[in-house]
Formats: C-alpha cells, sequence, structure tokens
C-alpha cells in the first residue's frame, strides 16, 4: 500500500508539485518523473497531507485509506527518501513533519533534481500559505500561485508585479519593491488585489487578516482605516476555549483597534470606546468597553455592564447579567429559561443574588404561581404587567400559560399595535411562537409614527415594515420602500411609486409593479399570469384566475371550483371540497361544511378520522376533536389521545 500511495521519492514529487506551481505544463513534468496523470491525482493528496504529518485528522484520513499513521514512521520516511539523493540529518526524537520540511527547504532553494536536472525550466520559489496549502513560485516574469498568474476577483492577471522582488510579508500579505499586494478569496477560491494606498516601506503585518503602515490600519477585504493616532493599530485577540485550537486566538481574529476607533469584520463599530474595548468569555463572540457589553459589533440593549457574565459552561453562546439571561447576544425570557439554567447555578453555590435566585424564590413564594393564573394589569394588545414584568401569552401551548419578556424595559414600555410597542431603548417587538428570545431595538425606526397598515405591513415615517405574524416563523422585515408612496395590495403584496415588494422584499423582475393585483397570501397575478411571492407560477393547471383567492398564512391558493394551488403546484378538486366555506383553523388544519382538511408539505388531505362537529384549534399545528388530538407532521398526521 505504502509504494502504491506513494510511488516516486519525496524530494522528486515535491520538484514536479513546483514545477507545475510555476506554470510549466503537467503532462512533460509528469513524463519526466515517469507517472501519467491518473497516478498523479490519485497520489498526490497522500504527499500533500505530509506536510502536516504530525496532526490527527492526517493520521485518521490516511487510516481510511490502508495506510500507516506517518507522524513517527521511520519505514514511512526511509521509502520516502529511497532513491531521492537527499538526507538530511535525521533529529531525534524522530517526528516525519520536520525532517519533510528539512528535504522541501533542500528542494525549494533548486528543484533541478534526479529526473529534472538537465532542464532548463525556471521555478523560482518565493512562500507559501501553510493551510489551505497555497504555493508562490516565479518564472522570472510572472509571480504564479498554484500555476496560475496572480488575479483579480474576475480572473484578470493584475499588471506589473515584480516577480524579483516580490515576497511574503504575512500569510495572506506580500509586497514588491513598488506595491502591497494581499490575498482574498470567494467560496474559498483565492484571488488578489493591491492594496490601495499603502506604504510598502512602512508596511507591517498584524495577522493574516490585519496590517498597518504609517498611515491607516487595514483589514484583508481591501478595507483601509486612515488612523489620527499612527502606530496604535492592534488586533483585539480573544480566548477560545473550545474545539481544536483552544487557547488565545490572534491569527485568526477578525476584530482591531485604534486608539481611537474599534473594527470586527471591517466594519466600525459605532460608538465604542476603543481603549477599553476588548473580548470577554471564551467563545470569541463577546465584548466588552467601559459602558457596554456588545454581541460581535451590536451592543446588546439593557445589559448591564458590571454583572455580565460569559457563561459558555451552561451551553455555546450563554450569559447573563443580574437581570436576565442571554443566548448569542439576545436576551431570553426569566421564566422559559429557568429550568435551562438550573443545573449551572445549582453547582455554583457562590452565586446567590442573581435574576436565577430571584425567580426561584418568586416560585417557592407561590407569587410566580399567581402570576401565571392572572397578570394584575392589561398593558393592551397582548401585553400584560405583574407590577414588575411584561408578559405575554405563548402561543405554543407547551411553553407555559404566560412568558415575561426580559428584555423589555418594564417601567417605561408601552404597547403601540399588535406585537410592537417602545421602551426607552426604542422600537420593540416579540415574535409569535419564539416569545422567550429577545429581540433588539429596530434600527433608525420611529416609534411615535409607527403603525399599522394591515395585511401585516406596518410604517413610520422613515421606513416601511413587514411582519407576517401567522407564519410559522415571523420575521420582521425592514424594507427600502418609500413611505410617501408606497400602498398594501393585500397579502405579501405591497407597492411604491418604482418597485413591487413582496413580503418586504423589493421584486426587481416585476417591468410593471402598477399592473399587479394581489389575490391574497402568497398570491397575485399580472393579467392572466398568477404569481407566486413574485414569482410567474409555470402550471397553474386549471386554476379560474377569476374567481382564485389565496390564503393568508399558507401557501394555498383556490377557485371557486376547488381547484388547487398548493405553493406552486397545482392540484384537482378534492371530493365533497366546497371552496364557500372553506376556511383554517390553523396553520395545518381547515374545515369546509363537512369535512375537515390537513396541510402538510406533501398535499392538502380530508382527515376522515376527525369530528367535524367538534373539531378546534389546539395550537398553530394540531387540533381536538370529543374523541383525540391530532397533530400534523412534514408528510402525515398522527392521532394521539387527548391526554397527550
Amino acid at each position: 500500500m505504502i509504494k502504491d500511495a506513494y510511488p516516486v521519492p519525496y524530494a522528486y514529487w515535491y520538484a514536479a508539485a513546483l514545477f507545475i506551481n510555476a506554470g510549466h505544463g503537467p503532462e512533460e513534468v509528469l513524463t519526466r518523473l515517469g507517472i501519467d496523470d491518473g497516478v498523479w491525482d490519485s497520489t498526490n493528496r497522500f504527499y500533500g497531507m505530509l506536510h502536516f504529518a504530525n496532526m490527527s485528522w492526517v493520521a485518521s484520513a490516511l487510516r481510511r485509506d490502508g495506510l500507516p499513521d506517518p507522524a513517527r514512521n521511520t519505514d514511512l520516511y526511509a521509502h520516502l527518501c529511497e532513491g531521492g539523493g537527499i538526507h538530511p540529518p535525521v533529529q531525534q526524537p524522530f517526528a516525519l513533519r520536520p525532517q519533510l520540511s528539512a528535504i522541501r527547504k533542500v528542494v525549494e532553494a533548486d528543484p533541478h533534481i534526479g529526473p529534472f536536472a538537465k532542464t532548463s525550466w525556471r521555478a523560482h520559489y518565493i512562500a507559501e500559505r501553510a493551510f489551505p496549502t497555497l504555493r508562490y513560485m516565479h518564472d522570472g516574469h510572472r509571480v504564479l500561485a498554484g500555476g496560475m498568474p496572480l488575479a483579480g476577483r474576475t480572473g484578470k492577471p493584475i499588471d506589473g508585479v515584480d516577480p524579483v522582488s516580490f515576497r511574503q510579508l504575512g500569510q495572506r500579505w506580500f509586497r514588491d519593491r513598488d506595491r502591497v499586494y494581499a490575498q482574498g478569496a470567494i467560496r474559498q477560491k483565492p484571488y488578489w488585489y493591491v492594496v490601495r494606498h499603502a506604504d510598502p516601506a512602512t508596511f507591517r503585518v498584524l495577522n493574516e487578516r490585519h496590517a498597518y503602515d504609517a498611515n491607516a490600519g487595514y483589514y484583508i477585504t481591501n478595507k483601509r482605516f486612515p488612523t489620527a493616532d499612527p502606530g496604535t493599530f492592534e488586533v483585539i485577540a480573544y480566548h477560545y476555549g473550545r474545539g481544536q485550537k483552544p487557547g488565545l486566538h490572534h491569527d485568526e481574529s477578525h476584530w482591531a483597534k485604534d486608539g481611537r476607533k474599534v473594527y470586527g469584520y471591517g466594519v466600525e463599530v459605532p460608538d465604542a470606546h476603543a481603549p477599553s474595548f476588548s473580548s470577554i468569555g471564551d467563545e470569541g463572540k463577546y465584548f466588552a468597553d467601559r459602558a457596554r457589553i456588545y454581541w460581535e459589533r451590536d451592543p446588546i440593549a439593557g445589559a448591564d455592564r458590571e454583572s455580565f457574565v460569559c457563561a459558555s459552561e451552561a451551553g455555546q453562546y450563554r450569559a447573563y447579567d443580574k437581570d436576565r439571561p442571554y443566548w448569542a447576544g439576545k436576551p431570553q425570557s426569566v421564566t422559559a429559561e429557568f429550568d435551562r439554567w438550573r443545573a449551572f447555578f445549582e453547582a455554583h453555590s457562590e452565586l446567590t443574588d442573581t435574576w436565577w435566585h430571584r425567580e426561584r424564590d418568586r416560585r417557592a413564594s407561590g407569587e410566580s404561581e399567581a402570576t401565571e393564573a392572572a397578570p394584575t394589569k392589561s398593558l393592551g394588545g397582548p401585553f400584560f404587567s405583574d407590577g414588575k414584568r411584561v408578559l405575554v401569552r405563548p402561543r405554543r401551548s407547551h411553553d407555559g400559560r404566560w412568558v415575561t419578556l426580559d428584555y423589555l424595559d418594564h417601567d417605561s414600555f408601552r404597547p403601540i399595535v399588535d406585537v410592537f410597542g417602545v421602551d426607552k431603548h426604542g422600537l420593540r417587538y416579540f415574535n409569535p411562537g419564539l416569545e422567550s428570545f429577545g429581540t433588539d431595538p429596530v434600527k433608525d425606526s420611529d416609534p411615535e409614527s409607527f403603525r399599522a397598515l394591515g395585511d401585516d405591513w406596518y410604517r413610520d415615517d422613515g421606513q416601511i415594515y413587514y411582519m407576517a405574524l401567522d407564519s410559522h416563523h415571523p420575521q420582521l422585515v425592514c424594507t427600502a420602500a418609500d413611505p410617501a408612496s408606497f400602498e398594501v395590495l393585500g397579502g405579501v403584496y405591497g407597492r411604491d411609486a418604482d418597485a413591487l415588494f413582496v413580503g418586504g422584499v423589493r421584486k426587481r423582475n416585476i417591468d410593471d409593479p402598477g399592473a399587479v393585483v394581489a389575490l391574497g397570501g402568497d398570491y397575485a397575478r399580472i393579467g392572466d399570469t398568477i404569481l407566486r411571492n413574485g414569482k410567474p407560477v409555470k402550471n397553474p393547471g386549471a386554476i379560474d384566475i377569476a374567481t382564485a383567492r389565496g390564503l393568508p398564512g399558507v401557501r394555498l391558493l383556490l377557485d371557486a371550483k376547488g381547484n388547487l394551488l398548493l405553493g406552486g403546484r397545482y392540484r384537482k378538486p378534492l371530493p365533497g371540497f366546497d371552496a364557500a366555506s372553506f376556511r383554517f383553523l390553523n396553520q395545518s388544519f381547515a374545515v369546509d361544511h363537512d369535512q375537515v382538511y390537513a396541510l402538510t408539505e406533501a398535499a392538502l388531505s380530508i382527515c376522515e378520522d376527525i369530528d367535524r362537529a367538534t373539531v378546534e384549534s389546539d395550537g398553530p399545528m394540531s387540533v381536538r376533536d370529543c374523541n383525540a388530538r391530532f397533530v400534523a407532521d412534514y408528510d402525515k398526521v398522527t392521532r394521539r389521545p387527548l391526554a397527550d
């Protein structure tokens, strides 16, 4: 197996790789090496993995191919050296990776060895990016990476690169005598660019994503940050406590700052206090400055700086302060999260006065049970108060009778309309069905002018909003529509003077937005063409467009004769279907005068086992009758006992 996987000496394989990386034709190179394309393709990855011979993933990958762990394999090393003519001193204790590195250094100095000794090919090794391996060579005229000239995002080679002075400054940063270059990537495909306005003489690399010169800081996506404080640009490292590389992460960090500003992923963090800004916790996601807590670039509204604690021990991205728990930077409901955090707080007896302990004491005193039975005050709409917290009834029955919205400031909160309200942080809302998961204040909103337009559309004086409240997973969408000219057409459709908007998203493929007529729900028409979510339905079947109506909250269109579109698929009328009386009880079940129906991913079907006279909704995806409870799943309906 070893001879099949490694058919030529390691030094010769590496020399061949260098010549190919320098732009020489593989056919001619492999002919001299004495193997064909098939052998090269099948064995090249085995040789390449030996760059990382001490890594566990290499041993696992080779083991799957029936090959031994290479890390300290002296027999493998002897085979790789046999006939190669390069024998560096063997260091003890033996390790394959540094031994092969020593061979590569000899070959890099002059790859004209063995079968390539008499060639006149030019192949000058410059450098390489370690992982994934990307080797830089020049042939006296061009700099190449992976065998191709350096090229920009469009694939056009970069002109004017000086191969003789070209050198690597850091993993993805380079320079020649006149310019600085960097390597980006789009969907893992590398490209290169000239770093604008960079000074090669003072350019210094901080990590694989950040660098600076005398005038500015730089980020690897071709972002430049002019700084008023030259020399203060630095990487913000973060501690990472899990995964393959626990410890302080500096080289991988996307975060940097100078004396006045903070940058994350190449974007300035507004109003952050740079001198005090640093990572907290051990997941590289939470940050803090002297006044605020951040989830990546976004400040967490209402988070208490002094008491905030990252608690990855309790689960990924979990944290808490004196008032509430957090997940991924989002405040969570105390009532919903109490049991999830029980093990953590019971394991830390040194913690006493936290939100969890107050909720425990509240429950022990019976106050929680009384509150759950009847909050003391209605605030209006779906919002209630127990005097200290804002509460709502959850959509899903298994979430309890009430959920506290601990991400809202109780004392300053007032409802506006539907699920929207305002507190001292701005426009607030909750997601029906996900009430316990906190939401951020809506950016650039004007709570004072916020109002409903109908059919799940909203507006204030600056923006148009859409939120399908009855959908499985409601999400607020802030649109770029012009509020002055915007009108709701019906269902998911609206338009302003220039464009059609569907579910809050602008549709650019509609030539005449003024010709669109909403049919309800996801559906509309332009002339005789039916649209679903703004796209033409390819096969509307026998649908009578004159009587067709879409149903809100479900992906269904029907006409007066019972012809159906389920999503974009045509379905013939069901036996006994009465279109005039057909209506939905919830997201998954519907009735007409005589029958009960279930809407699953695959079809709308008749439910003969459900009693029409006594059926009633029992949550968003279930119903009950006098005999049983029925739950709609992906492609079926499950019958369960009433007590379930």
